[in-house]
């Protein structure tokens, strides 16, 4: 982990030291109440799929082509972030960048979910939300004309850890609560943001986001009481032990990105193209966490971007 670390740190900080004589200032960035004063979508339709508020899904549709009334349109899965928390901005930071995609063609499919601090979250609760959330578009998809054969995940920072974690659920045994039958496949999956490993990056995620939240999205304690290895309790939560996913990845980092730095970007990309899957890190040159689902940004297009590649 440590050469990855400086590997990543050389590679970044190279362009950096070379213009560093041309420099003024650096970047003013964006923070999550820039994100919500852009202008959002609201949602077409709000599905529940269970009791808890956050146990929901906005649907946002396209408008109708006219050309093809009966054409299926191509959905983007929406997990959004907030360190996997109740008290930090969930899915309504994610409305803006919902208003992009529809503007494209795109349906948007936005999930909540029962967060580690909600009652019912943390392991097993938040990972069966997110699966359950995912996979009931299937009961949906019909009636409005949703194209699953053009699915993209796209989630940003915490909800890039569940979107790349769903992408791979296939390949949890029987045996774990997180176990799902016939898990939906996206055709590939976006993060922004994102961290591709609870494993490798604990004590920067417990840094950020709180000294409980890697224990409760992947307990030390079993059901039983009994302590379990690192071996186990990471093996159906973080996505870098359900690697190979069988879908391509983009890990796309704004550079002065602080929260979800690229190193780690850059250590599931590496550890993704080993197992055999095809991931890319791609990095967003003046941006930080929230210009990556600001659209009105280049970041934001390059996600797009990502994300149309995928569903062509």
């Amino acid at each position: 982990m440590k050469r990855i670390i400086l590997a990543g740190a050389a590679l970044f900080a190279a362009p950096l030291t070379a213009q560093s004589a041309a420099l003024t200032e650096l970047p003013r960035l964006m923070g999550p109440r820039a994100v919500a004063s852009l202008p959002a979508a609201a949602p077409t339709e709000t599905i529940r799929y269970g009791e808890a508020p956050s146990q929901l899904v906005e649907l946002f549709m396209p408008k109708p082509n006219a050309e093809s009334p009966d054409a299926l349109h191509p959905v983007v899965i929406m997990v959004h972030g907030g360190c996997w928390r109740k008290d930090i901005a969930g899915p309504e930071l994610l409305r803006p960048a919902a208003g992009a995609f529809i503007d494209k063609g795109y349906a948007v499919w936005s999930i909540g979910y029962r967060r580690i601090d909600e009652e019912g979250g943390g392991y097993p609760g938040t990972y069966q939300d997110v699966a359950q959330a995912i996979d009931l578009i299937r009961e949906h998809a019909e009636a409005r004309k949703l194209d699953l054969n053009r699915l993209v995940f796209y989630g940003h920072s915490a909800g890039a850890h569940l979107a790349l974690w769903a992408a791979g659920r296939g390949k949890i045994p029987a045996g774990s609560p997180l176990h799902s039958e016939k898990p939906l496949k996206p055709r590939g999956v976006v993060s922004v943001g994102g961290i591709g490993s609870l494993a490798n990056w604990s004590a920067e995620i417990n840094t950020l986001c709180g000294p409980d939240t890697v224990e409760k999205l992947a307990p030390k304690t079993a059901a039983d009481g009994s302590e379990r290895a690192d071996d186990l309790r990471f093996a159906d939560t973080s996505p870098d032990k359900l690697l190979p996913l069988g879908v391509p990845v983009v890990m796309l980092h704004g550079v002065y990105d602080a929260a979800a730095f690229p190193a780690i970007g850059l250590d599931f990309a590496i550890e993704a193209r080993k197992a055999g899957d095809k991931a890319d890190i791609w990095l967003a040159p003046v941006a930080g966490h929230f210009e990556v689902i600001a659209p009105g940004t280049r970041p934001f297009a390059q996600a797009v971007s990502a994300v149309e590649a995928f569903a062509k």
